[in-house]
């Protein structure tokens, strides 16, 4: 799992955003907490000291580390609190800038998708009045990304979205030539990979944790499946059966790892 940091900088009680100009079509012409991806063999402060003295030509003080989720099974988005030191904030990857008053302020703005999900944990919006909508899951239906996030209050992104509004989360499994991962139905149990698609995976990171403790924390686990892009088919409510356990497979370079795998039951 690659790391990729970003930085709240505050000046004089305010706070910075910067809108994409480069990128995929997912973050091109989003607002985000500036920042970029971690070197190997480079801190998370350093590259942050970095990034924002390459995009920016501006220096700033690392803080604490405030927030963190995935963007993908790939990456890792961590943000630190920074303070600005000096500098004019010249715009090289980005094509606009704002400063706001309020951390609430920046729901104004369209933010790429992991960056608002890092704004909702240090600034929970208030009156969100949005419900999960359960009630309209069929088992064997098609549904598109959009109806996800609908439904289950989670991100676009990730095979492993976790939802605490709704206190559930989603698995999707994809069968298709850019996932390196074995899922696969073992009579009427479902063997699914866990998070992390580089390296050995740990059955203690993240939403693999939440899988593994999910017959004790209350949360509930959808299973979908997709062969096709934008279409995952709803399979039905599941329930972890027995320990999670490690198998090697290769990753997408064809690299022997282990992987964390969960054996699941439906249950509905």
């Amino acid at each position: 799992m690659k790391t990729v940091v970003a930085a709240l900088i505050e000046k004089d009680g305010r706070f910075f955003l910067a809108k994409r100009s480069t990128g995929n079509q997912e973050v091109f012409g989003a607002w985000e907490f500036p920042g970029g991806k971690v070197e190997d063999g480079e801190s998370d402060e350093a590259a942050l000291e970095r990034e924002i003295l390459e995009e920016f030509n501006t220096v700033v003080s690392i803080g604490k580390k405030i927030a963190e989720t995935p963007i993908d099974d790939e990456l890792i988005l961590k943000l630190y609190k920074c303070t600005h030191r000096l500098g004019n904030y010249v715009l090289r990857d980005h094509s606009e800038s704002a400063w706001v008053d309020k951390l609430e302020d920046m729901y104004q703005f369209s933010l790429a998708p992991a960056d608002k999900r890092l704004l909702s944990q240090i600034c929970p919006r208030k009156n969100d009045s949005r419900k999960p909508s359960f009630g309209e899951l069929v088992k064997g239906q098609s549904y598109e990304n959009a109806d996800l996030q609908r439904i289950f209050l989670v991100s676009g992104q990730g095979g492993m979205r976790k939802s605490n509004r709704a206190n559930c989360l989603v698995l999707i499994s994809k069968h298709n030539s850019d996932n390196p991962y074995d899922d696969k139905w073992n009579g009427d149990h479902f063997e699914y990979t866990g998070m992390g698609m580089n390296g050995d995976q740990s059955v203690d990171y993240m939403q693999n944790k939440t899988l593994a403790e999910s017959n004790t924390n209350g949360v509930t686990v959808y299973l979908f499946e997709s062969f096709a892009n934008n279409d995952y088919i709803y399979r039905g409510i599941v329930k972890l059966d027995g320990e999670p356990y490690y198998e090697v497979q290769e990753d997408d370079a064809g690299k022997k790892r282990k992987v964390v795998k969960f054996s699941l039951k439906l249950i509905d």
